[in-house]
């Protein structure tokens, strides 16, 4: 028998995705089929997975140590080490200045990036357990492209994330940009850059024009 305690940074999801993370090997219905038979409980009683979970609820899954081993797999979360410019940081959230050269996200080249780097630092910090990464990730919540410097938010809770994300989409938060320039302007201009994404390869080009209406 093993037994969950959810934690704040795991609290706010639904039981049933929960457990798809927390056993990721296991299909959806054998996990509903679990839920029925009482063979995975919370809180010592019944659920029907669509519960929204709360920090010091407590799960407990009556499977032999076969099953959960071949469900529960065997991937760990990709992390790294490295000083990090924080500039805020609370329980749930965290904004850090990413430095030019460093990539936002991880990408298919296995170079470290900046989540990683976050994950290893939460780790270290003792915010962020090995068990907690089973259910949970911290990611960023905004990018910046390699070669650009600057604030990256980041959620260190599921809360957190969920903050962020409705900010960012409801722009709310708002996003700057300085560009430096080399040479000598003469007198006030307008530079205009406009984004086209070509279908045929999935990339975005920029277009930039100066003196338009």
């Amino acid at each position: 028998m093993k037994e969950i305690t959810i934690t704040k940074r795991e609290e706010g999801q639904r039981f049933d995705k929960f457990l798809i993370k927390y056993l990721p090997g296991a299909s959806s219905g054998f996990l509903h089929k679990m839920l029925r038979k009482k063979n995975i409980t919370l809180n010592g009683k019944k659920a029907t997975g669509n519960e929204k979970l709360l920090k010091g609820d407590t799960i407990k899954l009556f499977l032999s140590d076969e099953t959960f081993d071949k469900f529960a797999g065997s991937s760990q979360a990709a992390r790294a080490y490295c000083e990090l410019d924080i500039v805020y940081e609370d329980p749930d959230i965290i904004i850090i200045n990413k430095p030019a050269g460093m990539l936002s996200q991880p990408a298919d080249d296995g170079e470290p990036s900046l989540v990683e780097y976050l994950t290893g630092y939460l780790l270290k910090k003792g915010d962020l357990t090995e068990e907690q990464l089973k259910t949970f990730r911290p990611s960023v919540c905004n990018r910046l492209d390699r070669n650009t410097s600057g604030m990256v938010c980041a959620g260190k809770s599921l809360a957190g994330l969920q903050f962020l994300s409705r900010i960012f989409h409801d722009r709310t938060l708002h996003k700057y940009y300085i560009c430096l320039t080399k040479g000598k302007i003469e007198k006030p201009d307008h530079i205009r850059g406009y984004l086209h994404k070509d279908k045929k390869t999935n990339k975005t080009n920029s277009y930039f024009a100066m003196n338009l209406p």
